[in-house]
C-alpha cells in the first residue's frame, strides 16, 4: 500500500470567537496560516473538549464511542447489584443521605437516574438529594435544560424523600462556593428555576457558567453521607472531590484519581482507538510534544490503557531547535506537533507564540508542498478564560464552541471539496482514511456542489 504521508499541526486552545469574545486576530499575527486558510479547505468543528486530556481522548475514541455510556440503562438485574445494594444498607444504618450528581445533558440520563432512585428507594426511608450539573454551552439551550429539569421533577414526584438539591454549571464545581453551598446551605435559593434559568439566559450567561443555586432544603452534606457520581465524562471535578474527605464516595465507573471510591461498574475496554489502527495498517505515528504531557496521550491514544504502543513515538519539543525538513523526511507515516496556548495567562504572550508557530507553519507547509505530504492544522479543544490585556485589564476569550480545521490534500482541492460538520473525532478518521486508503474510515470530506449534498 502507498501511504500518504500526513502531518498534523495542532496548536491546542485555539478556536473559533464566541460572538461576545475577544478575538486574536489571524491576519496581524499568522499571515501563513491566513494564507492557507484562504487557499485550501478551511471550516470548523464542534468542540467537545477543555483540556489535553478530554481532548486526545476524544480524537483517540470519540465521545459517541464510549464503552460504558449504556450499560446501566441495559441493565436488566440492576436492583441486584452488590453496591447498590450497599449503598442503600450503608444509608439506613448511618441514618445519612444518598447526594446523587449528574450531568444533566438528555433524556437518557434523566432515565438513569430514576433507575437509581427506584432501587435505593423502596430499601429504606433516607433521603436522596440529586445536585444537577449543567454543561450546555450556548444560551439557546435554557429552554431545553428547563423541560429537562421539568422532566425529571415529574418522574421524582411520587417517590418519597428525593428531591432536587442544587444546581451549578460545570465550570463552577471547584469553586468554593458551591462547595460551602452543599455543607453549610449558604447560597442563592431558586425553587422557580424557571425564572433563574431565564434571567441568566436575558444576561448572557451560559449554561455551564452558572452560579450554584439550590432548589430545596434538607441537602446539606454532612459527615458520612454518601455521594455517587454519576460519571459519564472526564468533567474536572478533581478539587471539588477532594473536599469531600469525610463523606464515603462511589462512582458510576472506576476514577483513576481516587481509588477508594467504590464504582458500581467496572471500565468495558474500548472496541476502536488511536493506535489500533495504527498497528492494524502497520503505520508508525511520531508525536512531538511535551515530556509530562506523554503519559496522558499515552493512555488516551492506546485505549485507556497506560502501556505505550511500538507504532508510536514521542519527541519532547521544550526548548528545542526543530530541524523541520529533518523531521518530517523520517519514517513515519503519520506525524503530530502537539503545541497548546492555555497555559499563557497574557495575550500578549500568546501573540508572541502564535507568531513563532506560524513560522514553522509556513516551514512544515514548503516541505509537504514539494513532497505531495498531507497537512491538517487544527486544535483539539478550545479555551474559555480570562486574560491581561495591558495594565489591570481582562478579557474574556471564549474558543470553546468550535475550533478551526485547515486541510492541504492534492487529493481533494477546496475548488471541489469541502468538510462536513464533525468534530476532532471525525478529523482523527479522515486523516485514517487519506493514510491507509480504506474507504471503511469514515471521511470528513464531500463534493461541493447542490447534487452532492443531496447525496450525504
Amino acid at each position: 500500500m502507498n501511504n500518504t504521508k500526513s502531518i498534523l499541526f495542532l496548536i491546542n486552545g485555539l478556536g473559533i470567537a464566541s460572538k461576545d469574545s475577544f478575538d486574536i486576530k489571524f491576519n496581524d499575527i499568522m499571515p501563513n496560516l491566513s494564507m492557507l486558510m484562504g487557499n485550501y479547505i478551511f471550516t470548523r468543528l464542534e468542540n467537545k473538549n477543555y483540556n489535553y486530556r478530554n481532548g486526545y481522548r476524544n480524537f483517540s475514541l470519540g465521545s459517541d464511542l464510549l464503552p460504558t455510556y449504556h450499560i446501566l440503562e441495559n441493565d436488566a438485574n440492576f436492583q441486584n447489584n452488590q453496591t447498590i445494594i450497599n449503598i442503600a444498607n450503608d444509608a439506613i444504618a448511618n441514618n445519612r443521605k444518598v447526594q446523587l450528581y449528574c450531568f444533566l445533558d438528555n433524556e437518557q440520563v434523566i432515565n438513569q437516574v430514576v433507575k437509581i432512585v427506584n432501587v435505593l428507594r423502596p430499601k429504606g426511608d433516607f433521603g436522596i438529594y440529586i445536585h444537577i450539573v449543567i454543561r450546555q454551552k450556548d444560551v439557546i439551550d435554557y429552554d431545553r435544560i428547563i423541560k429537562l429539569v421539568k422532566q425529571l421533577e415529574d418522574k421524582i414526584t411520587l417517590a418519597k424523600n428525593v428531591q432536587i438539591g442544587t444546581v451549578v454549571g460545570e465550570r463552577k464545581i471547584n469553586e468554593e462556593k458551591y462547595y460551602d453551598l452543599l455543607v453549610k446551605q449558604f447560597g442563592e435559593k431558586w425553587p422557580d428555576y424557571t425564572r433563574k434559568f431565564n434571567y441568566e439566559k436575558t444576561t448572557g450567561i451560559i449554561p455551564r457558567d452558572v452560579d450554584p443555586f439550590y432548589m430545596n432544603i434538607g441537602f446539606k452534606l454532612e459527615t458520612n453521607d454518601i455521594a455517587l457520581f454519576l460519571n459519564y465524562e472526564d468533567v474536572n471535578c478533581d478539587e471539588f472531590i477532594k473536599r469531600l474527605a469525610n463523606v464515603k464516595l462511589y462512582t458510576l465507573f472506576p476514577m483513576k484519581l481516587y481509588p477508594y471510591a467504590i464504582n458500581i461498574y467496572n471500565d468495558i475496554p474500548p472496541n476502536d482507538y488511536f493506535s489500533k489502527t495504527l498497528e492494524e495498517n502497520n503505520l508508525k505515528c511520531l508525536i512531538l510534544t511535551k515530556e509530562e504531557r506523554i503519559p496522558t496521550i499515552t493512555y488516551n491514544l492506546c485505549g485507556l490503557k497506560e502501556n505505550k504502543s511500538p507504532n508510536i513515538d514521542y519527541l519532547n519539543i521544550d526548548n528545542k531547535e526543530l530541524n523541520i525538513t529533518e523531521l518530517l523526511n523520517k519514517d513515519y507515516q503519520y506525524i503530530i506537533f502537539d503545541y497548546d496556548i492555555s497555559n499563557y495567562k497574557e495575550i500578549s504572550k500568546i501573540k508572541d507564540f502564535l507568531m513563532i508557530l506560524d513560522d514553522q507553519i509556513n516551514e512544515i507547509y514548503k516541505i509537504c508542498d514539494q513532497n505531495n505530504y498531507n497537512f491538517y492544522i487544527s486544535s483539539l479543544y478550545g479555551l474559555y478564560k480570562e486574560y491581561i490585556v495591558g495594565i489591570d485589564k481582562k478579557v474574556k476569550l471564549d474558543y470553546s464552541r468550535e475550533v478551526p480545521i485547515v486541510v492541504i490534500n492534492s487529493n481533494y482541492p477546496a475548488s471541489k471539496y469541502t468538510l462536513k460538520y464533525g468534530d476532532t473525532h471525525d478529523l482523527s478518521n479522515t486523516i485514517f482514511n487519506s493514510i491507509t486508503n480504506n474507504e471503511n474510515i469514515k471521511t470528513l470530506f464531500r463534493k461541493r456542489g447542490l447534487l452532492a449534498f443531496f447525496k450525504e
